[in-house]
């Protein structure tokens, strides 16, 4: 362990009135707390860093490309899981542990870039993905989380604006620390009751828009996923479902865990009907919604899970297994047919699935085939599976 500071007094996630946060215009020339491995690190860290939050990042030592930026409201707890991870102890929980659980103890050094305050443990986790650019992280966009017990948020959006002060206006990073702020803003005026307080999912909030009415753009916030299943009168798979895959719930609610702005809006969509052309990928999230694996098909996640392909169907259906929650998208297993004019090459129509292909050319099937491997051209008209000749 290498920093002569390593006895300064770190926050705590029991103590919810710190307020002596890391000052910004200090960030470049602050000292990291080092491990040469997190072997080394288990020992050290697990009574040290117990309730202390922070921002950590582990490196594939024969590989220094390879390394994960993450953050925790208890380090020491949480090295100890990536201790037992690499020890087949315990099970990945997501797609970056699954990459982690392959790599020893001691060919991971371990590195803490910053001891935060709780209310800030994400927010600096955002900022130092934005800085090194870390390559195991699967998801490089950091979704904010709010805990009551750690009382107001004044101080961590002080700290966010200042953040925000270090980036262009309107550029990519200043927009991703944006959402935080307006996060914190909205978390800050929340009142929260027992029943959120109780509740494991109390650190979502839930955005509603309604496009019909966006004019006022102002959505409204479910204090905690449990709330926002009762007034949807959904299930938690469902509501993952819409928010992941973008979709519009009842034609005209956009449903998101963090504020949007109003290009996001342009990426939502209808569901899609399924049918029988139409195949489920299948994504699976743990109870943080961090994606832990995908699937092409229920039988593939039937083969990982080593389960009956009844039982991989019904939890598809639920959107529920064991611990995990099950999205689907429904990708379609049509082929899309492209037909160009045999002398231009302009392109004159574009045709979704073999039937029409074939009620268009007025061919049969096994024609249809020759045209399109051999490229020849039939009747002025050229058929391609490519969007360019």
């Amino acid at each position: 362990m290498q920093n002569k500071k390593i006895f300064q007094r770190f926050y705590s996630t029991n103590n919810k009135n710190s307020n002596k946060l890391l000052e910004v215009w200090n960030l470049e020339n602050k000292e990291s707390i080092i491990f040469d491995s997190l072997e080394q690190a288990y020992e050290q860290v697990k009574f040290k860093f117990l309730g202390v939050s922070g921002v950590y990042k582990l490196t594939y030592k024969l590989e220094p490309s390879r390394f994960y930026i993450g953050s925790s409201n208890n380090l020491a707890r949480r090295i100890a899981e990536y201790y037992q991870l690499t020890k087949g102890l315990r099970n990945p929980q997501s797609s970056s542990e699954l990459e982690i659980s392959k790599i020893s103890a001691l060919d991971l050094a371990l590195e803490f870039i910053y001891i935060t305050t709780p209310q800030t443990s994400l927010l600096f986790e955002q900022f130092s993905i934005i800085k090194f650019k870390p390559t195991i992280n699967k998801n490089n966009k950091v979704t904010p989380r709010i805990n009551p017990h750690w009382g107001n948020l004044d101080d961590a959006i002080i700290t966010t604006k200042n953040l925000l002060s270090l980036y262009p206006e309107g550029s990519e990073s200043y927009n991703l620390i944006l959402v935080f702020l307006t996060f914190f803003e909205t978390a800050n005026n929340l009142n929260y009751t027992s029943e959120d307080l109780d509740n494991k999912y109390y650190y979502f909030l839930v955005y509603a828009y309604d496009l019909n009415s966006l004019k006022n753009k102002t959505p409204v916030i479910y204090s905690s996923v449990n709330r926002a299943l009762k007034g949807l009168q959904i299930s938690h798979s469902t509501l993952l479902n819409y928010i992941k895959n973008k979709y519009l719930f009842k034609s005209s609610i956009v449903l998101s865990f963090e504020p949007l702005f109003e290009n996001d809006f342009l990426e939502y969509q209808e569901k899609p009907a399924g049918d029988n052309q139409m195949r489920k990928h299948i994504e699976v999230f743990n109870q943080d919604n961090e994606l832990l694996i995908e699937f092409k098909s229920g039988r593939e996640m039937a083969k990982y899970f080593n389960i009956d392909g009844k039982v991989a169907r019904a939890a598809i259906a639920r959107g529920v297994y064991q611990d995990f929650l099950l999205i689907y998208k429904e990708v379609s297993n049509r082929k899309i047919i492209y037909v160009f004019d045999s002398n231009s090459h302009e392109l004159l129509d574009k045709l979704i699935g073999i039937a029409k292909a074939l009620k268009y050319a007025k061919v049969n099937f096994y024609t249809l085939k020759n045209l399109i491997d051999s490229g020849n051209s039939y009747k002025g008209k050229i058929y391609s599976y490519k969007d360019k000749l």
